[in-house]
């Protein structure tokens, strides 16, 4: 039978020769290739956890925080005492700054008195200006270098009443990146909220990428100082050490008015010492439009890798950027964000 004489669709008629079925096959093989190619959702991995109902869709920008370390008033020459007033009975002294009062704050916060040392009488802590809210979620576009997207990272943040903190991350390869490599990563920084921010006690890492999987951990032994890792090593615990997850929701919680900070950081696998350089406010152009941000970079030495953090200044010093540095100097990824979401209820 002659095939233009057939009013039958084509596809019916290839199915009936041995030919044809060939043919066949290989034009639908060829339709599926063009549809993970170009198609408008590509293959996407299922996130590594349920994603979190929506809570706030979006933070409103906040004024300008006051410092939080604020340095004592020199000593002013006595002077003849002012005519006294009566003031009522029930009134009592008090020390603290108006702005550092927060009506809030549950007893006990303030951190406890010391003996008096240089230390102590120089400067006065306040009530952090950003407070962390009690449940937040974050998601970033992942980059390679600052253009092709590869993934998307999720973090989640819940604070308890008992001032308890989990704080996890999901991060995955997404679309055409999926098709030539595996990548899947799951954090997590379990801790306790102190008067000086997070306190880390536990963080655990599983990765699984085309080498194979590999599971790590830290234990943050603050009774005997000791930082504890899977692999048996062990390491002096400093006072105000980080995870690789909490320190990069830490900054709201301590003075930025100096122009670098010291802060050790464990990543699971050994304990290392960041110097951060604080920058000047710069503009950073997101999905959620353009933000301004307070950038932080790692000081580090040729042939090392670097790190850079850009803060939402408009978003309660909440990461908003994440930048990586190889150890040639060039941007090796970056994390932008792409839907920020909190709750305090």
């Amino acid at each position: 039978m002659n095939p233009s004489s057939d009013k039958r669709p084509v596809w019916l008629y290839l199915t009936e020769t041995s030919t044809g079925r060939v043919t066949l096959a290989l034009l639908l093989s060829l339709l599926i290739h063009i549809l993970l190619l170009f198609g408008p959702t590509l293959i996407e991995l299922k996130p590594a956890q349920v994603e979190l109902p929506p809570l706030t869709a979006k933070l409103e920008p906040l004024p300008a925080a006051p410092s939080q370390i604020k340095p004592r008033a020199p000593a002013k020459p006595k002077q003849p005492p002012a005519p006294v007033r009566k003031a009522p009975p029930a009134a009592a002294p008090s020390s603290a700054p108006l702005s550092s009062v927060s009506p809030a704050e549950p007893p006990g916060l303030a951190p406890e008195s010391a003996k008096p040392t240089e230390a102590t009488e120089a400067v006065e802590l306040a009530v952090p200006a950003y407070p962390l809210p009690r449940h937040a979620q974050l998601t970033f576009i992942a980059y390679k270098g600052t253009g092709f997207q590869v993934g998307e990272a999720r973090h989640r943040l819940e604070i308890k009443e008992d001032k308890s903190y989990t704080l996890q991350v999901g991060m995955n390869t997404t679309g055409l990146a999926s098709l030539f490599k595996t990548f899947d990563l799951n954090q997590e920084s379990l801790g306790k909220i102190s008067p000086l921010g997070l306190q880390p006690e536990v963080f655990t890492e599983n990765k699984v990428t085309s080498k194979g999987q590999q599971r790590l951990s830290a234990n943050f032994d603050r009774a005997n100082k000791q930082l504890i890792f899977s692999s048996g090593n062990q390491a002096i615990l400093p006072e105000g050490t980080q995870d690789i997850l909490s320190f990069l929701y830490q900054f709201s919680q301590i003075p930025l008015n100096q122009a670098t900070l010291t802060m050790p950081v464990s990543n699971g696998k050994k304990l290392e010492v960041y110097q951060l350089e604080i920058g000047s406010e710069e503009d950073i152009p997101t999905r959620l439009g353009s933000l301004r941000g307070l950038p932080l970079r790692k000081i580090h030495a040729p042939g090392e890798e670097g790190l850079e953090i850009w803060l939402g200044l408009a978003y309660r010093l909440l990461p908003v950027k994440v930048r990586q540095i190889d150890r040639n100097g060039e941007i090796a990824g970056e994390l932008v964000i792409s839907d920020i979401r909190v709750s305090d209820e």
